[in-house]
């Protein structure tokens, strides 16, 4: 779940007051955000399989803005053709195991990071059809994820290569009427933070003794702090791509139809 994300298309200054710790550093993290922004452009949306760059508050620096891509590669990673690979199955991490899978666990415990975004999408499945959801905080802020990251020395040119993977949990329960996939044990979410919990994550805690506050860090947002749309196609001919189009309301007369109730008024779900 989660495989599509969109980021850096609202102001910076909304971005820098979500993440910053204390008034001094506001300033400061709303320029970075606008220089990221001018040399990254807007992601109104982004597949996660194309690995884009997404901004990120790493936990061993906390005032600056950093450009990881996504899907995590271990430091154990052999080679480039065993990352590539990896890349394609480290999107996401289940919070439940993340420090129990060799792939996460180091990062887990030493490398955590805010994955910065706007909101993601996620396709809801009804018959033979699907449609995307773009969902986004109902208070219109930025959206901060759960994240890992790691870096990663290519053996062949000493390059090191930057990435993450962002933390599921178990949906809550907009998104498990939403994220019905049919192939899927379960529905999940992207662990998404209050400030609260930012600075939990971010700070020094360790599985073994504060598996409380990790529970707790853990624990699916509320449906009512998320607001989710149906969108235009984001995958096959008639995706719109990376456009301000890809987060604007599209509505389908057939599904609507479907969740009238009896005296016509339409609720989504």
């Amino acid at each position: 779940m989660c495989y599509d994300s969109a980021a850096l298309s609202k102001r910076s200054l909304d971005y820098a007051k979500r993440v910053a710790y204390g008034p001094e550093t506001i300033q400061e993290l709303e320029v970075q955000f606008s220089r990221v922004r001018e040399s990254h452009g807007p992601v109104f949306h982004a597949n996660g399989y194309d690995h884009p760059y997404m901004p990120l508050i790493l936990q061993e620096n906390k005032k600056q803005v950093e450009l990881f891509q996504w899907g995590l590669v271990p430091e154990w990673t052999k080679n480039v053709e065993q990352a590539k690979q990896i890349m394609n199955r480290t999107l996401n991490a289940r919070s439940e195991t993340v420090f129990k899978k060799p792939a996460y666990r180091e990062a887990a415990e030493k490398r955590r990071c805010l994955v910065v975004l706007d909101g993601f999408y996620e396709h809801h499945h009804k018959g033979s059809r699907t449609f995307p959801y773009f969902i986004e905080m109902a208070n219109k802020e930025p959206m901060i994820m759960a994240g890992i990251y790691e870096r990663w020395l290519n053996p062949e040119d000493q390059n090191s290569l930057f990435t993450f993977s962002i933390l599921t949990t178990p949906a809550n329960t907009l998104l498990s009427e939403i994220h019905n996939n049919p192939k899927m044990k379960e529905a999940r979410i992207p662990v998404i933070l209050s400030h609260e919990k930012q600075e939990l994550w971010l700070s020094n805690l360790h599985p073994d003794r504060d598996s409380s506050s990790f529970a707790d860090i853990f624990q699916a947002i509320k449906s009512e702090e998320l607001s989710a749309h149906t969108v235009s196609p984001l995958r096959g001919k008639h995706k719109v791509g990376n456009s301000p189009v890809a987060q604007a309301l599209r509505e389908y007369p057939e599904l609507i139809a479907e969740n009238s109730d009896e005296n016509g008024q339409i609720s989504l779900f």
